[in-house]
């Protein structure tokens, strides 16, 4: 059964929201501090994270079982592509985990997840850098 629509292009509209999702829980700290806006950037980031684990286990592992071939014989760039993609994107997953396990780890009140603050902003970059090798992946149809 074939379905109505491409869930590679489901799938890249999806982290482009995630990755909006993200953006937007930033004036939610650059401003007034709040334990609100605090919250409400951290809400963001786990919807966000949910989300992103979400696609990953049901949209872009799957096809990768059984191209080791294709893989193979992608020209370089193609391949720089391809694997920046896989390896930056596994790095923000484990980095998204890291930041969330503070900030769900120690109350809401302690701000835990300011002890990795510094990792946020480089998380973001990492997580925009695959996000745009993800999108060539898939324009390109690479897998």
């Amino acid at each position: 059964m074939s379905l109505p629509f491409d869930p590679g292009d489901a799938s890249l509209v999806l982290q482009v929201v995630i990755f909006f999702l993200l953006v937007m829980g930033l004036p939610f700290i650059k401003g007034i501090g709040t334990k609100k806006n605090f919250m409400i950037h951290g809400l963001l980031t786990v919807l966000a994270l949910i989300l992103h684990t979400v696609l990953i286990f049901a949209v872009m592992i799957p096809p990768l079982s059984g191209v080791s071939r294709v893989l193979a014989e992608l020209s370089l760039p193609s391949a720089f592509i391809f694997w920046g993609h896989l390896i930056l994107g596994t790095i923000a997953e484990i980095l998204g985990f890291i930041v969330i396990g503070f900030w769900v780890y120690k109350p809401p009140s302690s701000m835990g997840c300011l002890k990795v603050r510094k990792i946020m902003m480089p998380l973001l970059i990492i997580w925009a850098i695959s996000l745009i090798f993800g999108a060539l992946v898939h324009i390109l149809k690479m897998v």
